[in-house]
């Protein structure tokens, strides 16, 4: 069943007042400068968006109000300088570097 209180704009929940286009909204300055809110502090947005960073802490004790440096953090950083110690040393072997 469908909420009539919401719309849906790019997979993103809306609040049904929100206008057809960004431009009618009393947020909106010019066309050069945009909204003055942003699109991720958007008035009507009814649900909140996050980032593909923030998803990936998402129940992380350690992420409440600012970034962390997790156990899944240190992985992905660890993954991360063994791909660059791995191409320097093809880099080197190659004689470029």
């Amino acid at each position: 069943m469908e909420d009539r209180n919401y719309i849906m704009i790019d997979g993103v929940r809306y609040h049904a007042d929100r206008p057809a286009d960004c431009r009618f909204c009393q947020f909106w300055k010019n066309r050069r400068r945009g909204c003055i809110l942003g699109r991720e502090n958007c008035y009507y947005l009814a649900q909140v968006v996050i980032t593909e960073e923030e998803r990936k802490c998402e129940g992380c004790r350690y992420a409440v109000g600012t970034p962390c440096v997790s156990a899944c953090c240190y992985k992905d950083l660890e993954r991360d300088l063994w791909k660059q110690r791995e191409a320097k040393a093809a880099r080197r072997k190659n004689g470029h570097g």
